[in-house]
């Protein structure tokens, strides 16, 4: 299982990823977050373009379908602001949700498509 929390920067993703990742491992299920800021750190990926944030998404992703393979909760936390790139996502993992958290703000020229009704709920 894959869960993807998004939304806009500053409204909480990261808070609520920790604290999904922490109740999930006190229930004694394996779990970890992949967190959007944290892989651009890791990964020297501070391209902003829609080309860098294609980038940085699908190695979340790919890194998320292989936790989920080996039967890992994958938390992820990411803007990832447009339908098309969560679906491209979503494409990559057997079971997923997604979880939208609302509030923050966007950085300008920036555009966040809300999820739909059908985008949260779980696919199978």
């Amino acid at each position: 299982m894959v869960i993807l929390i998004t939304g806009k920067a500053g409204a909480g993703k990261t808070h609520y990823a920790d604290a999904l990742v922490r109740e999930l491992n006190q229930e004694g299920k394996e779990a970890v977050k992949i967190d959007g800021d944290d892989l651009r750190f890791d990964t020297d990926n501070q391209e902003y373009t829609d080309a860098g944030r294609i980038r940085n998404l699908t190695y979340a992703a790919e890194l998320a379908a292989r936790y989920e393979l080996r039967g890992v909760i994958a938390v992820l936390s990411f803007i990832a602001p447009k339908r098309e790139w969560r679906d491209m996502m979503r494409d990559k993992w057997r079971q997923s949700r997604i979880v939208y958290i609302p509030g923050g703000y966007l950085w300008e020229d920036t555009e966040y498509e809300k999820p739909t009704d059908d985008e949260l709920n779980i696919r199978l």
